[in-house]
């Protein structure tokens, strides 16, 4: 048995880029080749179509961008998380995996008492010896760890995912999974993520509800996750020229 406070998300690959997008623009209104297109992409074009293309709501190019990412989260955000249907998923299976034969694993928050969760899974192995695991599994907690595979494009993972899931207003423990996937979008598609970190406090009308007047309501949510669940592993937004941008 393992427990632990901070979910884990990692990047499995991801398809398309901004250079694509903006390639796709000579190719389509400019008769460009794919391969004279794909070879001319300056930095400077790229960052002036995207945002260009941000700022004018034609956000349905970004779908020709995407990632596979693998989570690992309590069932209780796991649920939460599958409720977003633009995504593709692929689930650890409660009703297949035996945890009497592989370690379970559990998700809290700091300070969540752990005696609780010892009992649960002994009441889970007790059931085993009776039941099959699809059975036993009743006796685990929401707090059960589930890893997943999830396969998202760039715009409903930027401008619906993170809008609504990164705010304070989310469960912390979804708020923690949702920066640490706006920090590998980061690496993944720059231009992008940069204009979505501007513009967080306006994508969603209740990205600011339960925030403090006066306070950043982005730095707030992020240090409230935190409090419950960890340092995230990466903030690359905290670079200063572009928080003050």
């Amino acid at each position: 048995m393992k427990v632990y406070n901070t979910p884990k998300v990692a990047l499995i690959s991801s398809w398309g880029s901004e250079a694509l997008v903006s390639a796709l623009t000579d190719i389509l209104y400019r008769g460009t080749s794919v391969e004279d297109a794909l070879k001319a992409q300056p930095q400077d074009v790229v960052d002036k179509r995207v945002s260009g293309f941000y700022r004018q709501g034609h956000w349905s190019v970004f779908e020709f961008m995407g990632a596979q990412l693998l989570v690992e989260c309590s069932r209780a955000c796991h649920t939460q998380f599958i409720r977003h249907r633009l995504a593709s998923y692929w689930s650890e299976s409660q009703r297949y995996v035996d945890y009497s034969k592989r370690e379970v694993r559990f998700v809290v928050p700091a300070g969540f008492p752990e005696e609780i969760l010892k009992r649960a899974y002994g009441d889970y192995l007790a059931l085993r010896r009776s039941f099959k695991p699809e059975y036993a599994r009743m006796a685990l907690p929401n707090a059960a760890a589930v890893r997943f595979a999830v396969q998202m494009n760039a715009r409903e993972l930027l401008l619906n995912f993170v809008p609504l899931r990164c705010a304070a207003a989310a469960q912390a423990e979804i708020r923690h999974v949702c920066w640490q996937i706006f920090a590998i979008a980061w690496r993944l598609w720059p231009t992008l993520a940069r204009l979505v970190w501007q513009d967080l406090p306006q994508l969603h009308r209740d990205f600011c509800a339960k925030v403090p007047e006066g306070q950043d309501c982005r730095l707030y949510a992020i240090e409230d996750a935190e409090k419950a669940h960890g340092p995230l592993p990466e903030k690359p937004w905290l670079d200063q020229t572009v928080l003050n941008s």
